[in-house]
This record gives C-alpha cells, structure tokens and sequence, in this order.
C-alpha cells in the first residue's frame, strides 16, 4: 500500500461496502464520461472500471499514476497526472466528443472550497457530481438562510444547482483514520451558468467576509471600487429606485447570512445599473 501523505490530505477509503454506496450513487449508464477526482488506491476505480462507461482518474500523487497504471494496465481508462483544479474540462470533453460528464470523489479537504468552486465554475459542464466532504463543510451547501452554516458555499451552490447529502461516513472507514467524519454529497447543476456568475460571487464573498456587520459596513469598499459611489449615496438612490429583482427596501441594514441568492444578484443588478450611471454621466 502507498503510504499516505499528509501533505496531500490523503486518507485512503478501505471500506468496500462504503465504496459501492458511493459508485452506485452516481448513477452511472452505458457509455458515460466519468472523472474521479483522486482515486488514491483505487477504491472507487475498481468498481467504476466495472461499469460500462468512459472512465477519467485525476491525481497529483505520482505514486498513484504508477500503482493504477500497473493494477489496471490491461483495463481502458485515461490516468492524468495533475491538480484538477488545473483540468481544462471543456478541452477534455471536446477530445471525447461529449458536452456532459459525472464526477465522482473522495477529495483531500484541506482543498474542499478550491474544488467545489471548479465544480461551480464547470457546472454548466457536469450532469452530476458525488462527491465526499468533511461533514461540517457538506452541511454549508444545504444550509439555510439566518444559520451559522449558510454562507459563501451555499450562495454559489445556489448559482448553479442542487446538492443533498446522502450519507455518513465513519473516520473508521479511512486509512489513516480521519479526525473527522464525512459526508457524501450528490450535486445536480443545472445546463446553464449565470453569466455574471464570478462578479456576483465577488460582491457574495465580500459580504460573508465581514458577516457580522450590515452590508452597509461590509460593503463600503466594494460598491466604491465597483460604482464610484459611496455606500450611502447608493443606498439614497436604492430609496428613489426600484430595485432589480424586488429587493426588501432595508437590505443594505441586513447581513450577509439574511439573504437569499436572488437577493444578492438584485443586488448586483443594481449596482451594475449605478456603475453604469456613473459611466455614462
């Protein structure tokens, strides 16, 4: 067995019975592309080399791309020997002639918000992903609004699709055990991605990273970067304008973890409004 590096964030799944819970989550049919995302001893890739689809493993572990290689060298499958947050997946559908493909991990989660956002950034691309998480961090993607946990994931999420836990996983469950327990979550994204998708999370992050303050505060510099205006004279405008998107009138009072995804792309709409304004003036 390789031996895991902490440096990586490798805790290899050893569970069987977990393994196929997860493989057969995905939902996988005749001819599918699939890419795991690192495959680390191959837990996942025996079974997903045993379903009839076009399979893609992903790893930065060289020790990885020569144990899988050599276990599965007479099986038809593409190894890559990279980060997959540099995974050009556009380019990799075009070579195999496919507009959609599934994804499938046990991810390292010191990276966890790096490859949710690549997911978010590719989801107009991918029909479905399953993915395993640190339980805390899978539990901001089905947060609610007003909860500790709803914030930056949620919003993005929310951009781009659906997510659902669907299970539990045990620290036992790993080599070596976790500190943590984990958790399986299945996204669904929806075909398109909004067009402003990377602006409006811009202006999401910039209200989460001050959460405990009213957009009023968290927000002064951004809509003075982004409009040329100050937040107050924005917000006297808000009051003489009727907002994209029906905005409460008070949401410049509220805070981040008060609003819901159509809120801050109102929001956005009308700073982009104000910032036009200002352009034209």
């Amino acid at each position: 067995m390789i031996k895991p590096k902490k440096s990586l964030g490798q805790n290899f799944l050893i569970d069987k019975n977990i393994s196929r819970k997860i493989v057969d989550s995905l939902d996988i049919h005749d001819g599918d592309i699939v890419l795991e995302i690192g495959p680390g001893m191959g837990a996942l890739t025996e079974l997903l080399i045993a379903e009839k689809c076009r399979l893609i493993a992903v790893d930065t572990d060289e020790r990885v791309i020569e144990h899988l290689t050599e276990k599965y060298n007479e099986h038809n499958f593409e190894l890559i020997h990279s980060d997959i947050r540099l995974i050009d997946l556009n380019g990799l559908l075009k070579k195999y002639n496919s507009s959609k493909i599934k994804i499938i991990g046990n991810i390292p989660y010191n990276i966890s918000s790096d490859i949710s956002f690549w997911l978010f950034e590719n989801s107009a691309l991918i029909q479905t992903a399953v993915i395993m998480f640190q339980k805390e961090v899978a539990q901001r993607f089905t947060a609610k609004t007003r909860t500790k946990d709803y914030g930056i994931l949620t919003v993005a999420l929310d951009l781009t699709g659906t997510a659902k836990i669907l299970f539990d996983v045990s620290p036992n469950c790993f080599y070596p055990k976790p500190e943590v327990t984990s958790s399986v979550v299945k996204f669904v994204f929806k075909n398109e991605i909004n067009e402003n998708f990377s602006e409006i999370m811009t202006l999401v992050k910039s209200a989460f990273n001050q959460r405990r303050k009213t957009l009023r505060n968290a927000l002064k510099v951004y809509v003075e970067n982004m409009t040329g205006s100050s937040i107050d004279e924005i917000i006297k405008s808000s009051a003489s304008n009727k907002f994209v998107g029906e905005l409460p009138p008070d949401v410049f009072f509220k805070r981040a973890e008060e609003l819901t995804v159509g809120n801050f792309i109102g929001i956005y709409n009308f700073l982009t409004l104000g910032k036009k304004k200002n352009k034209d003036e």
